[in-house]
């Protein structure tokens, strides 16, 4: 016969089912269950919020600032400034960037297994890692050459420019040029002026060093202080050197590790779950790679080996091949021809998945979705091969081929970024001996064809693919070896001056330039004028030109059928207004995608020629 509990008995039974439950439900796991934007996402708004969503709750004191469990890095801009949040019963975690990400940059989402949820539960020991590429805007692919930075010394010697880092290293906001140079074992950082002119200061001086002859180069935050950082491999020192930022454009005395011999490729990123940036290289003499996980405080401890799975393994990038929020890597080997992707346990070690043989003697690695599948692909340049190699991703660690692009000369660089912005990855290959530097456009499922030629003055190194005006398209720098010069080529509307205007009060004519860009969908055009005194002006426009016909104290050069926008102040002998393309003051004055038109600005001048105003010269545009 049953007999019933007493009321102390009862309770306590009570207390022992409720301690039971609670460790089986603090043994269990704390679980990402998606991210957004998802895992490897392309075309993604500058201005995104990052959500990550949890199986079960976390506290509001798990966020950041009070702990650093929960990172977001921008490969271009740095450690992300923004605010986290916590969601409906503490179910996700929401990041607000305080400024946009860069056009075109791939963002990071680092979370540390010391997570914890409210229950007591971890995140698994290999954390969670994910990345997403920003969307760059769609232009009209009109290359405009800007500047050309001499990263020589005053004394001309040459520093032999091998690579370079496109990074905002004083976090003003804009992005700066840090270049690698092999015969000085150095680095050169030109601060970006951060006007919109994408324009550059001379390099800092004094340069900072390296170990010797540095190659490869990766951007990271190796100490977690919230500043960019440089990672090299220095070639003929077998050692990687990290260069701690101090946020103005300069670093500490770098330090020194020693490697494999001969390290050509390099990638650093989380290795073990831990929330910090390892370090990982290909050593082409001693067909190996080698490891060193970040203490912490980004001192790097003891190395480890291990086959690549090739001969003489020289490029190497990583990424998340398989899609599981553990980071990976690719490595090209020369000698045997291959590629071969290995898949990250999280504890610091990987597996080898995908062979690929037959991709040809790989000088450089890249990594990115260049068939829109949501999973890496690889490209890379092969060196002696004058050619290039595409390789699809399936998500799950295999690779296949695509295509095999020819280009003339050693091929020793690769960059992928999406020029056009139509949405997919356009392609540049870096030819040495070939003196130039060609561009490949994305027909929309990973195959390329060959577009547009850029000359070297003497031999190409590699490009850089980035934002350097801040108008939220791709621009590109061209790093040339042996010139030991920077080339500059602004990715710009099709705009032409005409009509020469005449000097005004100020002593200098009025020039007419624009910001933003002249794609009708982006609607973001904002015109200029000046030098002109205070005081107000309005522009006539339309899509027809005459000769110039003296009118005022100035010459209109357009012709019939114009239309006018509202009038605008000067001030500081500077004029700015935005145009808005989406409200025309009349339907006649609508500009349309492909439609070419012409400004003009007629302004008060009181004190020019004596009629009291005067035009500036003309500008034409082409829209997208």
């Amino acid at each position: 016969m049953n007999q019933p509990l007493c009321p102390g008995a009862f309770r306590a039974l009570t207390f022992a089912l409720a301690s039971l439950l609670l460790s089986v439900t603090a043994s269990a796991q704390l679980t990402v269950v998606s991210v957004q934007p998802a895992i490897n996402a392309s075309n993604v708004l500058p201005n995104a919020d990052v959500v990550v969503t949890f199986d079960r709750a976390i506290a509001a004191s798990a966020l950041p600032p009070s702990t650093d469990d929960l990172k977001v890095f921008g490969k271009s801009t740095g450690p992300a400034a923004g605010a986290w949040s916590l969601g409906p019963g503490g179910l996700s975690a929401r990041f607000t960037p305080a400024v946009p990400f860069a056009a075109g940059e791939v963002v990071q989402l680092g979370i540390s297994h010391d997570l914890v949820a409210l229950d007591g539960s971890a995140l698994r020991s290999a954390g969670f890692h994910s990345e997403f590429r920003v969307r760059t805007r769609p232009t009209t692919m009109t290359f405009s050459q800007g500047d050309v930075l001499n990263v020589r010394s005053p004394n001309g010697s040459g520093v032999r420019v091998y690579g370079g880092q496109a990074s905002d290293l004083n976090d003003d906001g804009a992005v700066d040029l840090a270049i690698i140079n092999q015969d000085t074992s150095d680095v050169r950082v030109f601060l970006n002026r951060a006007d919109g002119t994408g324009s550059f200061d001379p390099f800092l001086t004094p340069p900072s060093g390296t170990g010797d002859t540095p190659s490869p180069n990766e951007s990271c935050d190796m100490n977690g202080d919230g500043l960019m950082d440089i990672v090299t491999g220095d070639k003929f020192g077998d050692t990687v050197s990290v260069l701690l930022g101090r946020g103005d454009g300069t670093f500490e005395p770098s330090v020194q590790y020693s490697m494999g011999d001969l390290p050509r490729g390099l990638a650093v990123f989380d290795m073990d779950g831990d929330g910090d940036s390892d370090v990982i290289s290909a050593n082409a003499n001693s067909s190996n790679l080698s490891i060193r996980l970040n203490n912490g405080d980004g001192t790097l401890g003891p190395r480890t080996t291990f086959n690549g799975g090739g001969s003489a393994e020289w490029g190497l990038a990583s990424g998340d091949m398989n899609n599981d929020g553990i980071m990976d890597f690719v490595v090209g080997a020369q000698s045997s021809r291959r590629l071969i992707a290995w898949l990250g346990d999280g504890d610091g070690t990987f597996t080898q998945a995908g062979v690929l043989n037959g991709a040809g003697r790989i000088w450089m690695v890249v990594l990115g979705d260049v068939n829109g599948d949501g999973n890496l692909d690889v490209a890379t340049s092969n060196g002696v091969d004058a050619t290039g190699t595409i390789a699809l991703g399936d998500g799950s660690g295999g690779l296949s081929m695509q295509q095999v692009q020819s280009t003339g000369g050693l091929v020793v660089a690769t960059d992928l970024g999406d020029l056009d912005g139509d949405g997919d990855l356009d392609w540049i290959m870096s030819a040495f001996s070939g003196g130039a530097w060609t561009m490949h456009m994305n027909g929309g499922g990973g195959t390329f064809t060959t577009e547009t030629t850029f000359i070297a003055s003497q031999n190409p190194a590699c490009a850089l693919l980035f934002d350097f005006d801040g108008d939220q398209d791709l621009d590109i720098a061209l790093l040339d070896e042996i010139a030991d010069e920077v080339v500059l080529w602004e990715n710009t509307c099709p705009a032409t001056n005409f009509c020469p205007a005449t000097s005004n009060s100020t002593g200098l004519a009025a020039v007419v330039s624009y910001t933003g860009s002249c794609s009708v969908a982006e609607n973001d055009l904002s015109l200029q004028v000046g030098p002109m005194p205070d005081g107000f002006g309005f522009f006539f426009y339309g899509q027809s030109t005459q000769p110039g016909t003296p009118v005022g104290d100035g010459v209109l050069c357009l012709g019939s059928q114009l239309f006018r926008s509202a009038p605008a102040v000067a001030t500081g002998n500077l004029l700015t207004t935005p145009f808005d393309l989406a409200s025309p003051p009349v339907p006649g004055a609508t500009i349309l995608s492909g439609s070419t038109w012409s400004f003009q600005l007629v302004f008060r001048d009181l004190l020019g020629g004596g009629a009291g105003f005067n035009f500036s010269n003309g500008l034409q545009l082409t829209f997208l």
